[in-house]
Protein backbone atom coordinates (compact mmCIF):
# COMPACT_ATOMS: atom_id res chain seq x y z
CA UNK A 1 0.00 0.00 0.00
CA UNK A 2 3.04 2.41 0.48
CA UNK A 3 3.54 2.17 -2.73
CA UNK A 4 -0.09 3.05 -3.75
CA UNK A 5 -0.06 6.24 -1.66
CA UNK A 6 3.18 7.54 -2.81
CA UNK A 7 1.82 6.97 -6.40
CA UNK A 8 -1.42 8.59 -5.59
CA UNK A 9 0.85 11.30 -3.96
CA UNK A 10 3.20 11.70 -7.06
CA UNK A 11 0.30 12.40 -9.28
CA UNK A 12 -1.31 14.60 -7.12
CA UNK A 13 1.13 16.61 -6.88
CA UNK A 14 2.61 16.34 -10.54
CA UNK A 15 -0.87 17.38 -11.36
CA UNK A 16 -1.34 20.86 -9.30
CA UNK A 17 2.41 21.99 -10.78
CA UNK A 18 1.17 21.56 -14.12
CA UNK A 19 -1.70 23.81 -13.83
CA UNK A 20 -1.04 27.36 -14.79
CA UNK A 21 -0.57 29.93 -11.70
CA UNK A 22 -3.45 32.12 -13.75
CA UNK A 23 -5.74 29.25 -13.67
CA UNK A 24 -5.71 27.81 -9.97
CA UNK A 25 -8.34 30.33 -8.53
CA UNK A 26 -11.14 29.44 -11.47
CA UNK A 27 -9.88 25.94 -10.44
CA UNK A 28 -10.18 26.05 -6.67
CA UNK A 29 -13.20 23.61 -6.01
CA UNK A 30 -10.90 21.28 -7.68
CA UNK A 31 -8.15 22.29 -5.55
CA UNK A 32 -9.88 21.91 -2.37
CA UNK A 33 -11.38 18.64 -3.53
CA UNK A 34 -7.75 17.65 -4.23
CA UNK A 35 -6.44 19.12 -0.50
CA UNK A 36 -9.20 17.04 1.28
CA UNK A 37 -7.85 13.60 -0.69
CA UNK A 38 -4.57 14.62 0.36
CA UNK A 39 -5.12 14.93 3.61
CA UNK A 40 -7.28 11.89 3.91
CA UNK A 41 -4.60 9.91 1.95
CA UNK A 42 -2.09 11.39 4.81
CA UNK A 43 -4.43 9.99 7.64
CA UNK A 44 -4.68 6.31 5.94
CA UNK A 45 -0.87 6.47 6.05
CA UNK A 46 -0.88 7.55 9.71
CA UNK A 47 -2.83 4.65 10.34
CA UNK A 48 -0.47 1.68 8.75
CA UNK A 49 -3.45 1.18 5.97
CA UNK A 50 -5.97 -0.19 8.46
CA UNK A 51 -8.96 0.53 6.04
CA UNK A 52 -10.21 -2.58 6.28
CA UNK A 53 -10.31 -2.82 10.28
CA UNK A 54 -11.34 0.95 10.93
CA UNK A 55 -12.99 3.39 9.07
CA UNK A 56 -10.62 6.22 8.25
CA UNK A 57 -12.56 9.38 7.39
CA UNK A 58 -12.26 13.51 8.16
CA UNK A 59 -14.85 15.18 10.02
CA UNK A 60 -17.00 17.64 8.50
CA UNK A 61 -15.25 20.39 10.19
CA UNK A 62 -12.05 19.43 9.10
CA UNK A 63 -13.24 19.45 5.81
CA UNK A 64 -14.60 23.08 6.00
CA UNK A 65 -10.88 23.78 7.90
CA UNK A 66 -9.00 22.99 5.01
CA UNK A 67 -11.53 24.32 2.02
CA UNK A 68 -11.51 27.36 3.75
CA UNK A 69 -7.71 27.08 4.05
CA UNK A 70 -6.89 26.41 1.02
CA UNK A 71 -9.43 28.62 -0.95
CA UNK A 72 -7.80 31.37 0.74
CA UNK A 73 -4.26 30.50 -0.21
CA UNK A 74 -5.69 30.55 -3.84
CA UNK A 75 -6.63 33.89 -3.47
CA UNK A 76 -4.02 35.31 -1.86
CA UNK A 77 -1.90 34.18 -4.66
CA UNK A 78 -4.56 34.70 -7.53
Amino acid sequence: MQYQAKRARSYYEKALSNLPKIDKYQQRAGIIMAEIYFTLLREIEKSNFQVLHQKISLTPLRKLWIAWKTARKLKRQG
